[in-house]
């Protein structure tokens, strides 16, 4: 006897309804929604990266990617280091890193700095030593690691807050690396915090060129291209969501959505996220405007995106 979902003129059962709710929490934590915007990006580092093939390139191509919290910086680089040959090998000769993520610590200074990178080189004792001795070393396994780019997250940490100084021995010391490695150096940074480290470094912002923003996504009433847009993007991430369709893309929703995260689509993610949690806890089908305004209350009504608003999801009509 035929069942009825595999009867060809009857209903049948969504794919997302045979899945575990593990593989369900899978799903959503690796939704990567790709925009104009984020694969151009991804070209310029690839063609960064095409240069480093070139042993003799003394004017090595580098970037400055700027952007607000939720802008998707993060998600870029670990995309495209993802993309890529990222495992650290090791050989007879020693080991081979082929591309270095560094993170700039807090109220930087050049052996804070040059520890961080020492770290992530895999050096024993990061901290051993005068600043000159680490530097030294740095450059020395720099070479002998065969780095092919360098990836420094967290640029706006070079301006002191507390005196809104900027640290300029640490840019020289990143300016310097560029200039004696021919490595190309892609620097990630907050908005409107970068800028500043730049503009006193001439050099240093000579070699980044123009910053690349990643922006926001509008919704202007008087553009009514925005708001397709912006509508295309929540109906290809409802398609992603492991759950009968959502409407996320009708204008009432997405208008929602935007109003709630300015448009970022990290905190786009984030609210969808904690939503379909939500929904697989409670085994609702559909991302719902109830769900939804738990998340928002639990993702986003304490944070600095929530001020001056209300919860989009909590009123029937928006």
């Amino acid at each position: 006897m035929m069942s009825q979902d595999s009867n060809l003129d009857g209903p049948t059962t969504p794919p997302w309804r045979t899945l575990t709710d593990a593989e369900r929490y899978s799903i959503i934590e690796h939704i990567l929604i790709m925009h104009k915007g984020f694969t151009s990006l991804l070209a310029e580092l690839d063609y960064c990266n095409l240069y480093t093939s070139n042993n003799s390139i003394h004017n090595p191509p580098c970037l400055a990617i700027l952007g607000e919290t939720g802008a998707g910086k993060t998600t870029l680089v670990h995309e495209w280091l993802a993309r890529n040959n990222t495992t650290r090998t090791e050989t007879p000769e020693g080991s081979r890193i082929p591309y270095l993520y560094v993170s700039v610590p807090a109220k930087a200074s050049i052996k804070g700095t040059a520890a961080a990178f020492l770290t992530t080189l895999g050096d024993p004792n990061p901290g051993r030593g005068t600043q000159w001795n680490m530097v030294t070393r740095l450059h020395t396994l720099l070479k002998n690691c065969q780095v092919r780019m360098i990836f420094v997250d967290e640029f706006q940490h070079i301006l002191d807050h507390d005196t809104q100084h900027v640290l300029n021995a640490v840019t020289d010391f990143l300016k310097d690396i560029i200039n004696q490695t021919s490595i190309p150096m892609i620097l990630i940074g907050q908005k409107g915090e970068a800028e500043p480290i730049l503009r006193t470094n001439p050099q240093l912002s000579r070699r980044v060129g123009t910053p690349r923003y990643m922006q926001p996504f509008p919704w202007d009433r008087t553009n009514p291209k925005t708001m397709t847009e912006f509508r295309t993007l929540m109906e290809s991430i409802d398609l992603e969501l492991p759950l009968d369709p959502s409407g996320l893309g009708k204008e009432e929703m997405a208008h929602r959505f935007h109003y709630a995260t300015d448009g970022y689509l990290g905190w786009i993610m984030k609210l969808i996220r904690h939503g379909v949690h939500l929904a697989i806890v409670e085994q609702c089908s559909t991302l719902n405007r109830v769900l939804l305004q738990h998340a928002y209350d639990a993702c986003i009504a304490g944070t600095v995106m929530a001020e001056h608003k209300i919860n989009p999801f909590s009123l029937k009509h928006f």
